[in-house]
């Protein structure tokens, strides 16, 4: 598998009933229930740089970040990321590949396709499941995504996937008119942060990218110099 520029708008949508006229123009393509199982070490070092490695379904590593991000750290969230994906089992032809990527980002590499030995060399733990039913549909150029997040309640994504982010602006604005009129709101965080901040909130906040209304918490959690995170 390849690896993309994955450019995307998320919004949480408030009032659900709008979403049936929306989505009626749009070719649907597919439903599916996808569970992302995050992995991370005990002190979550992964998600304090904005690193995301996950296996979906037990079929697929994904690694996403976004590389000006984890150069930057007073960045803020980009509406873009680097994604690689690996099937499932790992292939000895895609090592050399995956071990680019690990050494790249500061992890141990591994010698063989075994993706528990990706886990124990770098001491993974599952540090957060999402549980998501994505429906997708082809809206031109664009995916849109209705996800209904357990725990959490119901999102749009809008999606491309492209080589390089030379058009990114005029992208975003595109995707942003698809949503007009909508009683959405736009969501600058992930599942992963959301499910956090709601069940282990400690932890939350050590995260690269919390919302702009607890960065005051964040603030005073690390001035505190006693955090934990919580498994």
């Amino acid at each position: 598998m390849m690896n993309h520029i994955e450019i995307e708008l998320r919004y949480q949508v408030l009032e659900v009933a709008q979403l049936e006229a929306f989505l009626a123009p749009f070719e649907k393509l597919h439903q599916k229930h996808d569970i992302d199982i995050y992995l991370d070490n005990e002190q979550a070092t992964l998600y304090q740089k904005g690193i995301y490695v996950r296996i979906r379904n037990n079929k697929k590593l994904d690694i996403k970040f976004n590389r000006a991000t984890l150069d930057n750290p007073d960045l803020v969230r980009q509406d873009y990321c680097e994604e690689h994906s690996f099937a499932l089992p790992l292939h000895e032809k895609d090592v050399e590949r995956l071990n680019g990527v690990l050494r790249s980002l500061g992890l141990l590499s591994v010698e063989t396709a075994d993706i528990e030995q990706v886990r124990v060399v770098n001491n993974f733990i599952e540090r957060c499941v999402v549980d998501k039913i994505r429906t997708s549909y082809a809206s031109d150029c664009f995916i849109v995504c209705l996800d209904e997040i357990s725990g959490l309640g119901t999102f749009l994504e809008i999606e491309l996937m492209a080589s390089g982010i030379e058009k990114l602006c005029l992208v975003k604005e595109q995707m942003q008119q698809l949503v007009s009129g909508l009683d959405v709101v736009p969501v600058k965080t992930g599942y992963i942060e959301l499910l956090l901040r709601k069940n282990n909130f400690a932890c939350y906040l050590l995260g690269r990218f919390v919302l702009e209304e607890d960065k005051i918490y964040k603030a005073q959690l690390f001035s505190s110099n006693s955090h934990e995170c919580l498994r």
